[in-house]
């Protein structure tokens, strides 16, 4: 039984498979790992228990499985200080350790076991039958009525910029929107006058509810045409200098986006300050994004949105498998990131995912992604993205015309843009009830209360469910 050690701060933990050289024996392996922890500041002999900043243990072996390792009748052939340590294999203590569970399952989800060279079969049935204790735990846990204060496990992604990792599961966020540009369609020109302007307007978003302030500096609605990138910066420069410092010390813990398609507009972005990079284009309209995205001084949270071609030519791509636009939509947010982001070298953990409501979707596609939103997780786990498949999911509703469309009468006559925000939230709803983690808003005060009745009802829903 592990020694209770209290009041210990939030630590971050998670499961990965990994290859090593052949000709490696388990014990050598585990001296690897010794090593990166020496490196990184542990005292490897000294922290057994309680904090510590970084903690590698085997869990499972394919090579070696269900064997015993002991220094004391096994000599290590490594120095002497590793003489101390034991390895058991699998791990003694997996099933008393829900923080260890938890990850196992997660990435037991995301192996394809059926196909060749994943992992052994031996080790395959030992992840499922943890996961399927996770499961069982899991359960019981709801079943005790956790207060939110005492939800000890919880997914974390990228938020801030100080490398702080926030939970998104039930604590749906709300994205204000800040267009700094002419032509936008909801509210071009409004707010582009002035840096103070977009300042008040900033602090207004925030003052609503905003858990972060997304930039643009041009508009990406159908037809629109291109601003070069030297013109984008000139617009949101100014602004995300004024907005970055303004809330970078800001108890609400705001994040600041920018909403860019062009690498250069994310360099600047990421010497003044920005928190988030939201991409609309999926990495596809300039040949330097990705590369700027991988390169930030640390590694920002990045919006993969799903899109075919560009604003001019995007409609024309709204052609879809009837009832399977969620699935298509997941088939290719899969092979974007197999494809390019991913070798660019920008992780899953540090990715946010964005369906792309209106983007290469006719109305009736946008109704249908709406009410089939989970189909997109799931397609992307079977294409072995589990990473994005548990990724935060992002949407981006408000105000756009498939939303009015559905209050419009029966002559089909279009409802203007300032009536559709009471529909927007209710697609939102829809949205969070259905596996979002965030909406992207212009009325931020009706979104953020929406948000916060679907998180409790959500919340009531997974305690009945136990």
């Amino acid at each position: 039984m592990d020694t209770l050690i209290e009041n210990q701060p939030k630590f971050l933990n998670s499961a990965v498979v990994l290859r090593h050289p052949r000709e490696w024996s388990i014990l050598e392996c585990l001296g690897k790992m010794k090593d990166i922890e020496r490196e990184m500041g542990r005292d490897v002999h000294n922290t057994d228990k309680g904090p510590r900043v970084i903690d590698l243990d085997i869990l499972f072996s394919e090579k070696e499985p269900m064997v015993r390792y002991d220094p004391p009748s096994q000599p290590s052939p490594f120095a002497s200080s590793y003489e101390k340590f034991w390895l058991e294999v699998p791990h003694a203590r997996i099933k008393d350790r829900a923080f260890v569970l938890a990850p196992i399952a997660d990435l037991t989800e995301k192996m394809s076991f059926d196909k060749t060279g994943d992992v052994s079969i031996t080790m395959a049935n030992q992840m499922t039958a943890m996961a399927k204790l996770w499961k069982e735990k899991e359960r019981i846990m709801l079943a005790d009525n956790f207060e939110e204060n005492d939800v000890l496990l919880q997914r974390v992604a990228p938020f801030k910029r100080n490398m702080r990792l926030e939970p998104y599961e039930g604590q749906a966020k709300v994205m204000g929107v800040l267009n700094i540009t002419p032509d936008s369609f909801s509210d071009g020109g409004v707010f582009n006058t002035s840096v103070s302007t977009a300042l008040r307007r900033a602090e207004q978003l925030a003052n609503e509810g905003a858990r972060i302030i997304d930039v643009g500096g041009q508009s990406t609605r159908p037809g629109a045409s291109r601003v070069s990138a030297a013109d984008e910066i000139s617009r949101v420069a100014p602004v995300l200098q004024a907005i970055c410092e303004r809330f970078k010390n800001d108890p609400r813990n705001i994040a600041v986006s920018v909403d860019t398609f062009y690498g250069e507009v994310v360099k600047v972005a990421d010497k003044i300050g920005v928190d988030i990079i939201n991409d609309v284009s999926g990495g596809d309209w300039d040949e330097e994004m990705l590369t700027a995205v991988a390169n930030t001084k640390v590694p920002l949270g990045y919006i993969l949105s799903h899109q075919r071609g560009n604003p001019e030519i995007m409609s024309k791509n709204a052609s879809y498998p009837i009832g399977s636009v969620a699935k298509t939509v997941g088939d290719e947010l899969a092979s974007q990131f197999s494809r390019k982001v991913s070798p660019a070298g920008i992780s899953a953990w540090r990715c946010w995912i964005d369906p792309g409501f209106g983007f290469a979707k006719s109305e009736k596609q946008c109704v249908e992604l709406l009410s089939n939103l989970r189909d997109v997780r799931a397609s992307l786990a079977k294409n072995e993205c589990g990473g994005l498949a548990s990724a935060p999911m992002l949407v981006g509703m408000s105000r756009k015309r498939f939303v009015g469309n559905m209050l419009g009468d029966e002559k089909g006559k279009d409802v203007p843009k300032e009536a559709r925000d009471v529909a927007s939230a209710a697609a939102a709803v829809v949205a969070l009830m259905n596996g979002a983690n965030a909406v992207r808003a212009h009325d931020v005060k009706l979104h953020a209360d929406v948000a916060k009745v679907t998180d409790a009802v959500t919340s009531a829903k997974e305690k009945m469910r136990s």
